[in-house]
């Protein structure tokens, strides 16, 4: 009988033994912030990371990626420090390989659908050795790699939703792609956090750099501060009724745009005290668009600037 504190062995948690495991390559993608950041771009640019796990050969460098397998489960590092947790996202056929017209090699793929519902969820402890020895892991051809994975490989936790693998964060770490702010608005832990202050945020092209300055305040107790506003982004047409952000279209939104909090307030402050300090954050980063600016990089229209009122 596995007593109750026993670590949970993760390929037989998800119905792989021995014997299937030998059509499996394990791969684990690092994390480098300096050059690329597999989580963040797992939510910001989900199919140039795709294709970078899939990767067998990148442009002028040695073979590093070959999966010599039929399938694959994929990891990323969860945290650039942590070389010890890693968080699954998904299992796939591995169908052939093809070359982009830069020299790459890669792999086209297809998912395993009775594992999707682990992905970004699962997150496993594996104490990954320096180097690229086991940055692809063939099971089929090393019993004693196998045996490893199998011992040794286990499951930390299961995470609500995709996002709360990571765990809210502060409010003044906040920074999250519009797939993030999707996941996080349906997460537990974020909703009481979002829901419990008011709030100046910023909306930023990350194309273009432009700003957005708005403010979330719950007047006479209908709303919820921030969640409340930060959930009509996601439900809506993601523009929140200014008329720039509406003529760049939803997709673009969802492409391109980051959330982040400027600064938090309490429930009890008053609508004027937030609207006042959201008027001073659009003048410091120069979020108003101005037709006559000859290098506008704001979105905040004239109007929102000079509205002092709340109804």
């Amino acid at each position: 009988m596995i007593g109750t504190n026993a670590p949970i062995r993760f390929c037989e948690w998800i119905g792989l033994d021995d014997e299937q495991l030998k059509d499996y390559v394990i791969r684990l993608n690092g994390s480098n912030p300096a050059w690329f950041n597999v989580v963040d771009a797992y939510y910001s640019a989900h199919d140039t990371l795709m294709e970078w796990v899939f990767t067998k050969q990148w442009p002028g460098e040695r073979v590093k990626g070959a999966i010599k397998q039929k399938k694959v489960l994929q990891f990323l590092q969860l945290q650039p420090d942590d070389s010890t947790k890693w968080m699954f996202i998904g299992a796939f056929e591995v169908l052939d390989e093809y070359q982009k017209e830069d020299g790459t090699v890669a792999y086209h793929y297809r998912e395993i659908p009775k594992y999707a519902p682990l992905d970004a969820r699962a997150v496993v402890y594996y104490k990954r050795e320096r180097g690229d020895t086991q940055f692809v892991n063939d099971l089929g051809s090393n019993e004693k790699r196998r045996e490893q994975f199998l011992e040794t490989m286990t499951l930390d936790y299961v995470a609500q939703s995709p996002i709360s693998a990571l765990p809210f964060p502060g409010f003044e770490n906040v920074r999250l792609t519009y797939r993030q702010l999707v996941a996080a608005v349906e997460n537990d832990v974020w909703k009481s956090a979002l829901g419990s202050v008011q709030a100046v945020y910023l909306q930023t092209d990350r194309r273009t750099g432009w700003h957005y300055v708005g403010s979330a305040y719950s007047h006479k107790g209908a709303e919820r501060g921030l969640l409340s506003r930060w959930m009509e982004y996601v439900y809506g047409d993601h523009s929140g009724g200014n008329k720039r952000l509406k003529e760049l279209g939803a997709q673009y939104i969802e492409d391109n745009f980051q959330y982040s909090i400027l600064e938090i307030f309490d429930m009890n402050a008053s609508p004027k005290s937030i609207i006042d300090r959201e008027h001073w954050w659009m003048d410091t980063l120069g979020s108003v668009y101005h037709s006559d600016d000859e290098q506008p990089h704001g979105y905040n229209s004239v109007a929102e600037r000079s509205n002092n009122l709340v109804d």
